[in-house]
């Protein structure tokens, strides 16, 4: 039981190339996996247990008791094998050290007597020491798992019960206790997840040990050594296994420690309980509505959840009178369906799958309980309870967001689509098989009875799947004869139901008895003989998967005595490996093991369409993997096809006579491929499991070899990836390596492709050999070097070889298929395998009917050499032989088709003629449809190639153009184009004809366009692309054939060029390492495909030519008069430098440059005496000026000032003058009173009955009020201006004021100091000022002081006073 790392709920990614611990993952999950993997890995462990206690107990009384020797030696050997030990024991190296012990003392336990003496301390004290050590350390973790499980529970269903009107207070504590026993089972199940792989290996680890110990006796005893030595290679590298698993055990315990902490810390945080009480309220739905998530979605920008699964309880109903239980049961939602599980007595039990667009769910408001909500169907109505409000709030937004996406979905798919199945959100699936349905776990008294009791309802329980749910989907259809849906519950319903049941049964049982589901081994004590059964199972896949997973003793009361001194081996025979097999008998261990894994194999093997499915059942997935695919998120993705870049056009295959009436040649090419005839019965049964492990893997991969080993790698010094190691299985196909291991608990699941390996190298060893896979830096992306294989028990030379067979037949130019490679692996045992050179550079592989004209020197293909098609697309090879190979002409092949006009392109590729062939011409090729694309063509529909007559190939083109014609009218029509394959070399020439309708052109109808493309061999991976054209007429015109050919002809070259272009690329997309299976397997075979393929253009078309638009004869005709007279012009240019260039010819340059010299001198002198004439009447005129008395202003400026404003807004003088008691100006003047300015908009002219009236009033109402506008904001510049110089001329005012007042002051203190007598030494100049006035100057200077100086002050104060007002 495999522990590991949830990917899509809980814990971080992890790496890609580290181990996904499934166990717990799963136990994290608490998932029905989980508990069924537990109760199975219990069961198994009871019965080691009773196994080894009594192994021990009759290895004591064996060696203790030497009297009854041989009544003690049979007990012992009928304990040498456990009775059940299902997944927990190796199939392939332990059971194989059990399985040769048991036969070497079967052979040689006389010799051994002296031996046993040893069996006290060899055998029963480490085997005791396990069971009262790790055993017992085990059953303690499984007690307190069991006890903690049945609190949980208890407590859970407990808290889930409680009704909506209890305290929050009591609600918070009883979630808190839930949270607790919830802890403590989530920390018992890891700690039960992480215990049980190393009990596991400790079981494998104890009992090599005790195998080799007794090998040991075996080898020292002289008699026995002989017998035994047979198989002394197989128990050393048993025993290099087990040294090999000590060795890495270290190191995957580490990682599986590190996985459980950091699952155990992720898981209880998410389950922890909120502390506030409000969550805990009575409200707990939000809403009333059956609304989904748009109301309950969160604000915080949470991602929207598209799939979910978890735990539910279910409302059932039983009894007479009803009463309703509540069941926990795990639910899906997820890929459009709803379904359930449920842990079984045998494994997971899957019920029926509702599409979800039959199901409405929502809140259930009336319910007692909290958090129900309802899903409601035609049939039936589940209630269901979640544990908490997030959970509800969760589901009920996944439904709607499953719904819409599933809508979504199958709105897009047309009826094409799904014509084969039915949509699954549309309809109700059952179970894939009826061992898997939990029927009888839903609803078990439905077995016995016939029809529901009287007081049955159906209104809120669980719905009992019908009888019709085993057979079939059932689709959604109203009914509208209510009776119908009465019937069954009639005699005949009740007769036809009890048959089909009973078939069912039939079936059921069949596949129950071919895996011996319902055997219980009986555990009792050694004297007591089982009864004998057959030694193998029932023949096929369904004996060999029950083999390997149940390899049980056939006999387990075979008795061993002297007169019967060899007798038929009591075991199976499936581990004897026969020589030369390709895969082992046993299969790997799943990654979750529960009794119901057989049947997932089984069932996968018997069912194609589950294994070529990459989603598989659900109920397969849970008895293998668990809840989910773990391991998928380490298998590398499968390389993108470069077929499929953006610009491509789009290949939709449509069947018969849909969208397109070209006809198909037969039924759908996609349907299953079965096996090859000669598929070895072991490939199949690991085929089976192959798909289990690997569902994304290609579906047309099958398996060719499987061996198992351990395996390390070597990573480049730069490489960002980890260190790939394991121990497992390898499954190798004709492409790919695929490794799985099971280690520990730990999975891992990745995969390699075949051509990036480079070589294959060998090295023997004592304890195991070694492989060294030696990968190529070129085209590999895994980062590296080299990956060390140890193979334990294969054979090293046959498995090189194989090897090498596998890697060379991919890297080969004709690569075998999985017939021929199934039996080139099966007899290069017997045969040498011829491996290639690889530096050969005159063999490919190719057919040999290939003709080549040995006589022919220049390597000219005979013209009318053709191959069977029939032959070549159907290819019938022995499954005995190598397919044949061909000596291709070490020079080029030459090919001229005859009767061609001109070769139109021609390149060169560095891939061979074959691959070449495939690119443009194979079922999925795409070229043609895209050059058609290009040129704007529609609905393109090509057909299949089809035999026609005289054994040609022959496939059409059927497309719809749109065009104008010369009138303006849109105009379609529909074009047929088709192409034939003339000449068919394999590997050598190929010769395909192009036949097109120039549909553009006038006559269109009377000629066709003729395009021959020819692919020659030119050397090794080497081929050269040519394209000839040519037109053929049917009906010859009058006077315009050349002129239409002529067109014609340049059409087709530039088609040509425009096709050879597109080849380059889609070569150049194959890679350099291109092989010719790679462009089969892109662009698919030639003639397979039997059905039409309509091509819809690209969704970003990155190179569109310009649309082809019709010709005329009279556009043709004006367009070859413009060319002639573009011609002409031409002519008559070219003629004109041709003079040029003679009379340059002729002058020389000497003379050139004399005669430029006199022209600049001729120039110099006329231009300055011009300007000096000019100059000196200026001068003149300007002295002459100057003596009137007449000068330039220095200053030019124009101002308006305040008193010219009016003047200047012509605000006065300028009013209208209109003529007075004028009828016309009064009619004129009623119009201009309904455009006034302060009248509404919409009333201007209104009252006007003239509409010429009404548009004038409306036109002076719109400009007088544009020139408003304008006038305002005229006015507002001027008053801006204004108030700048008012306040510019104030300021000047007032420092003007100032100054003068400073200059009063002075004076007033000069005159003052006169009339004192005042003088001082610093007063000369003011004394000489006053001396020189008299008395009478100065009486007048105090008035005029007392008047100029009074009026400053006065006007100072002023402005003192209104700067105070105007401040407060």
């Amino acid at each position: 039981m495999p522990p590991a790392e949830p990917v899509s709920t809980t814990g971080p990614p992890r790496p890609m190339d580290r181990g996904v611990p499934v166990g717990l993952n799963e136990a994290a999950l608490d998932s029905p996996t989980f508990r069924a993997t537990a109760n199975h890995f219990s069961d198994q462990i009871e019965a080691v247990e009773k196994w080894l206690n009594g192994y021990v107990n009759s290895t004591s009384k064996f060696a203790h008791e030497i009297q009854g020797l041989e009544d003690t030696i049979n007990a012992y050997l009928t304990k040498t094998m456990p009775s059940a030990a299902d997944g927990i024991i190796e199939n392939d190296y332990t059971f194989l050290a059990l399985k040769r012990v048991g036969d070497g003392q079967r052979e040689c336990w006389q010799q051994i007597l002296s031996s046993i003496k040893r069996m006290d301390t060899a055998v029963i004290e480490p085997v005791r020491s396990f069971l009262s050590g790790d055993m017992r350390n085990f059953k303690e973790i499984r007690r307190i798992l069991e006890q903690s499980q049945r609190a949980y529970d208890s407590t859970l269903a407990r808290y889930v019960g409680q009704s909506k009107t209890k305290e929050p207070s009591a609600l918070r504590e009883d979630a808190f206790s839930v949270y607790e026993n919830r802890k403590a089972y989530i920390q018992a199940s890891l700690d039960y997840c992480q215990l049980a792989p190393q009990l596991r290996l400790a079981t494998d680890k104890l009992l090599v040990k005790v195998c080799s110990e007794i090998w040991k006796d075996l080898q020292r005893s002289r008699d026995a050594v002989i017998n035994a030595t047979r198989w002394t290679r197989e128990m050393d590298r048993v025993r290099g296994w087990a040294k090999e698993m000590e060795t890495s055990e270290g190191v995957f315990r580490t990682e599986l420690q590190a996985a459980r902490r950091e699952l155990g810390e992720t898981t209880l945080e998410g389950f922890k309980p909120s502390r506030e009480l409000e969550d805990y309220s009575a409200s707990t739905v939000p809403f009333l509505g059956s609304r989904g998530p748009l109301n309950l979605r969160p604000k915080d920008g949470t991602a929207v959840i598209s799939e979910k699964q978890g735990w539910l309880f279910l409302r059932t109903v039983s009894g007479k009178p009803v009463r309703y239980n509540w069941t926990r049961r795990w639910y899906y939602c997820r890929d459009g369906v709803f379904g359930w599980l449920v842990p079984g007595p045998q494994g997971v039990l899957q019920g029926d799958e509702i599409g979800v667009l039959l199901c409405n769910a929502k809140p259930a408001v009336g319910e007692e309980r909290r958090f129900c909500f309802e899903v409601k169907t035609k049939n039936q109505t589940m209630m269901l309870q979640a544990e908490n409000q997030r959970e509800l709030m969760e589901w009920l937004e996944v439904f709607e967001v499953t719904k819409k996406k599933a809508f979504e979905t199958s709105m897009g798919n047309d009826n094409s689509s799904v014509a084969g199945g039915t949509d699954p959100a549309f309809s109700i699936h059952p179970p894939s098989a009826p061992e898997f349905s939990a029927k009888a776990v839903d609803n078990p008294a439905a077995l016995a009875e016939d029809a529901p009791g009287p007081g049955f309802e159906r209104s809120a329980t669980l719905y009992v799947p019908g009888q019709d749910a085993q057979v079939g989907a059932r689709h959604s259809v109203d009914v509208n004869n209510a009776s119908l849906g009465r019937r069954s519950f009639s005699a005949l319903g009740r007769d036809l139901a009890r048959e089909d049941d009973e078939s069912r049964r039939e079936h059921a049982a069949r596949i129950i008895q071919k895996l011996d589901l319902h055997r219980k081994s009986t555990f009792g004590a050694a004297g007591d003989p089982g009864p004998v059964s057959p030694g193998m199972p029932n023949s096929g896949i369904a004996s060999l998967i029950s083999a390997s997973h149940n390899l049980l003793p056939a006999h387990p009361g075979t008795q061993v005595s002297g007169n019967t001194p060899k007798q038929p081996s009591g075991f199976l025979p499936s581990l004897d490996t026969p020589p030369g097999s390709l895969a082992p008998l046993t299969l790997a261990k799943p990654p979750a093991t529960t009794s119901l894994s057989r049947a997932a194999v089984l069932l996968t093997a018997e069912k194609p369409s589950v294994a070529n499915s990459r989603r598989l059942p659900t109920s397969i997935v849970a008895n293998y993997w668990g809840t989910n695919v773990w391991a998928t998120i380490n298998t590398p993705e499968q390389p993108v096809l470069p077929r499929f870049d953006d610009d491509d056009p789009i290949g939709v295959v449509v069947s018969q006579g849909s969208q397109t009436s070209l006809p198909g040649i037969g039924k759908d090419g996609r349907a299953d491929r079965p096996l090859p005839r000669n598929y070895p019965t072991e490939l199949r049964a690991q085929n089976a499991q192959f798909r289990l492990l690997f569902p994304n893997a290609p579906t047309g991969e099958n398996l060719v070899l499987v061996f198992r080993a351990a395996w390390s790698s070597s990573r480049a010094r730069d490489s960002p990836s980890d260190t790939l190691a394991g121990d497992g299985r390898i499954y190798v196909t004709p492409d790919n390596m695929y490794f799985y291991s099971q280690q520990m608990g730990l999975v891992t699941a990745y995969s390699i492709s075949l051509d990036i390996i480079t070589e294959v190298t060998t090295a023997a060893g004592r304890d195991c050999d070694f492989i060294f896979l030696h990968l190529g830096q070129d085209t590999n992306e895994t980062g590296y070097t080299r990956i060390t294989i140890k193979v334990f028990l294969d054979d090293l030379h046959l498995l090189h070889t194989r090897l090498n067979l596998l890697v060379d037949n991919l890297q080969a130019e004709e690569p075998m298929n999985t017939e021929d490679i199934i039996s080139a692996l099966i007899n290069v045992e017997k045969e040498e395998f011829d491996r290639p050179s690889p530096g050969a550079e005159s063999w490919e592989d190719a057919s040999p009917n290939s003709p080549i004209d040995a006589s022919s020197g220049s390597g000219l293909l005979l013209s009318g050499s053709r191959n069977d098609y029939g032959s070549h697309l159907h290819p019938s090879r022995s499954p005995h032989r190598h397919p044949g190979k061909l000596h291709l002409p070490s020079h080029p092949v030459v090919y001229e088709p005859e009767s061609m006009t001109q070769m139109a392109a021609e390149r060169h590729f560095e891939i061979s003629a074959k691959a070449c062939f495939h690119v443009l011409f194979g079922d999925k090729s795409f070229v043609f449809p895209k050059l058609y694309f290009e040129h704007r063509a529609q609905q393109i529909a090509q057909g299949p190639w089809a035999l026609v007559d005289q054994g040609q190939m022959r496939r059409d083109f059927q497309f719809k153009v749109d065009y104008v014609d010369m009138l303006g009218r849109k105009k379609s029509e529909n074009v047929n184009d088709y192409q034939t394959i003339d000449v068919y070399s394999d590997h050598v020439t190929y010769v395909v004809t192009h036949i097109k309708t120039a549909w553009h052109l006038p006559h269109s109808g009377s000629f066709k366009l003729v395009t021959k493309i020819v692919i020659t061999h030119v050397a090794k991976s080497k081929c050269k692309l040519a394209a000839y054209v040519k037109i053929d007429w049917s009906k010859t015109p009058a006077l315009s054939k050349n002129l239409v050919e002529r067109q014609a002809l340049h059409d087709a070259i530039n088609d040509a060029e425009e096709m050879a272009e597109l080849a380059t690329d889609q070569v150049r997309k194959l890679g350099p390492r291109s092989r010719t299976n790679r462009a089969i397997q892109v662009y698919g075979h030639v003639g397979q495909q039997t059905q039409v393929v309509v091509f819809s253009p690209a969704a970003a078309e990155s190179s569109k030519k310009q649309a082809i638009k019709p010709r005329t004869l009279t556009a043709m005709l004006f367009e070859t008069a413009r060319s002639f007279g573009e011609s002409a012009v031409s002519s008559l240019i070219m003629w004109a430098f041709a003079g040029v260039k003679k009379l340059f010819g002729i002058i020389t340059a000497h003379r050139i440059i004399i005669l430029l010299l006199g022209l600049s001198t001729l120039t110099n002198v006329l231009l300055t005496s011009t300007e000096s004439s000019t100059w000196w009447k200026e001068r003149s005129a300007a002295a002459f000026m100057r003596r009137v008395g007449v000068g330039p202003n220095s200053m030019m400026s124009k101002a308006i000032y305040f008193a010219d404003l009016d003047e200047a807004t012509g605000a006065h003088g300028h009013e209208l003058q209109f003529p007075k008691n004028s009828t016309c100006f009064n009619t004129y003047k009623s119009l201009m009173d309904t455009s006034e300015i302060d009248i509404p908009w919409d009333e201007a002219g209104a009252t006007l009955s003239s509409p010429s009236s009404r548009a004038s009033a409306r036109r002076l109402r719109r400009t007088r009020q544009r020139l408003g506008s304008y006038r305002h904001d005229l006015m507002v510049a001027m008053r801006v201006v204004n108030s700048i110089e008012r306040e510019m001329l104030q300021s000047e005012w007032e420092n003007w004021l100032i100054n003068e007042k400073s200059l009063c002051d002075d004076l007033e203190l000069m005159l003052q100091d006169d009339g004192q007598g005042k003088s001082g030494a610093g007063d000369s100049s003011k004394q000489k000022i006053m001396g020189s006035l008299t008395g009478r100057g100065k009486e007048a200077l105090k008035e005029w002081r007392d008047g100029y100086c009074g009026s400053c002050r006065r006007d100072f104060e002023g402005v003192i006073k209104e700067r105070m007002v105007t401040g407060m």
